[in-house]
């Protein structure tokens, strides 16, 4: 089963002086906000308005999640199960997966219960060790 794919909707990019909509939310997300890097992500996952570039898409993702966007953690779940932009690594797609249902969101939690009833048991408990330990980092702190 392939999860289902990335939608991220309703992101708002203001603030800067960019003409261009797509040249805005690319500054955006290169000076470190997460909702543009989310958005940006899943613009690249999709290839809505530009070529569909998913390794590129996960980075951006990947830097997102790290600061604590809901979005890009529920993007994650799907690119480490799919193996879409990064190597295929489910108990990094389980890890994401708690620490998105943990917030509340339904679409996490459902991917969460899928995973649980997929993995061995040693894999749980590492995605679970994983989740517990993380923290949200805000960009200036997260290392390049």
């Amino acid at each position: 089963m392939r999860l289902r794919p990335l939608v991220l909707a309703g992101l708002v990019c203001v603030g800067t002086a960019h003409a261009d909509p797509l040249e805005r939310l690319r500054a955006q997300a290169a000076a470190g906000d997460a909702d543009a890097q989310a958005h940006l992500g899943a613009l690249l996952y999709r290839g809505d308005g530009m070529p569909r570039d998913p390794s590129t898409a996960f980075a951006w993702l990947r830097r997102a999640a790290d600061q604590g966007s809901l979005a890009a953690q529920r993007g994650l779940v799907v690119l480490y199960y799919n193996g879409e932009g990064t190597e295929q690594h489910l108990v990094e797609a389980l890890k994401w997966a708690l620490v998105a249902a943990a917030q509340g969101d339904a679409e996490a939690a459902r991917h969460r219960d899928y995973l649980l009833g997929r993995l061995a048991p040693f894999q749980v408990r590492e995605a679970e060790r994983l989740a517990s330990a993380w923290r949200p980092r805000p960009e200036s702190a997260a290392p390049r």
